[in-house]
């Protein structure tokens, strides 16, 4: 497994997330509205990560 990898734990600092109004934001990825304080889920990848 790549090192890069590292585990997300909540879906804010997950690459995918834009925030939208004060908690909430979406998902680019799966194109789906989500809370910034969710879990994250096992597709997330780092917010700075190069990918």
């Amino acid at each position: 497994m790549n090192k890069i990898k590292k585990c997300i734990s909540i879906c804010r600092y997950c690459r995918y997330y834009t925030p939208e109004g004060q908690r909430g934001g979406m998902c680019k990825l799966l194109n789906v509205a989500v809370k910034s304080n969710w879990q994250a889920c096992t597709l997330s990848i780092p917010s700075f990560s190069p990918v």
